[in-house]
């Protein structure tokens, strides 16, 4: 494997399939510290992009994927959002750490038009972070700063109460996709959430991008919301991490 520095040379490679590395170009877009390899400099065929403990492999031949992966020496890793049969090949090979499967939907924003939205939609502000986090998933040491940057640094949408306190959230992550979703369970019911998804689908498509969600297996909830409002299923994808055997 090699680092490339001429960006154009993989263009071709990413664009072969645009949702399938849509996270790898989310992260070239909003992250500030990354690197690619490659098999090769002047034809490439496969990428390992590396974000700091994360990585996201990529190739159209698995036996390029392959030989990406058996090029990996380090034993703790970390991979966001790789196509499923990635880490089917990895687990061959590594001992898995811990992992988290989800499912991956997006939108053609030339295949959707955005409703009138029922509710008053605004930004989320940084005074609202601490209760973001409240509520986060992955709520964790770090995790309010995490929230602090993803409202700083990209588009969030938020519904907010009568006395001004946010009820229902989501926000651009830091490799391109929609997420921190969450609606208040005494506001539920009442559609926030469809209004909340859809401003920031607006955002997201203003922005040049295609919306896309990482839904974790087993929220059925989510996934109805995603295909209430149109989007489609691409397929799985994994998060995980490896450790030394």
């Amino acid at each position: 494997m090699k680092k490339i520095s001429n960006l154009d040379k993989i263009n071709a490679l990413l664009n072969k399939d645009k949702i399938a590395t849509i996270n790898i170009q989310g992260r070239m877009k909003y992250e500030k510290k990354w690197s690619i390899l490659v098999d090769d400099t002047d034809n490439p065929n496969g990428i390992i992009f590396k974000n700091g403990y994360w990585n996201i492999i990529y190739s159209p031949n698995d036996t390029i994927a392959k030989n990406l992966i058996n090029h990996l020496k380090e034993k703790e890793l970390g991979f966001a959002g790789v196509l499923i049969k990635y880490y089917n090949m990895m687990k061959e090979s590594n001992k898995i750490d811990w992992d988290e499967i989800c499912h991956l939907y997006y939108i053609d924003p030339k295949e959707i038009k955005i409703p009138q939205i029922r509710h008053n939609v605004e930004k989320l502000r940084l005074e609202d972070a601490e209760i973001v986090n409240e509520f986060y998933t992955y709520k964790d040491e770090d995790s309010i700063e995490y929230i602090k940057e993803c409202i700083i640094e990209r588009e969030t949408s938020c519904i907010f109460d009568e006395a001004g306190k946010p009820i229902s959230w989501a926000v651009i992550r830091e490799d391109g996709s929609m997420g921190i979703m969450y609606t208040r369970k005494d506001h539920r019911g009442k559609g926030l959430a469809i209004s909340v998804t859809w401003d920031l689908i607006r955002k997201v498509i203003n922005n040049g991008d295609i919306p896309y969600v990482h839904i974790v297996h087993g929220n059925e909830a989510s996934v109805r919301l995603a295909k209430a409002i149109g989007f489609k299923k691409y397929g799985d994808i994994a998060w995980f991490g490896t450790k030394d055997n």
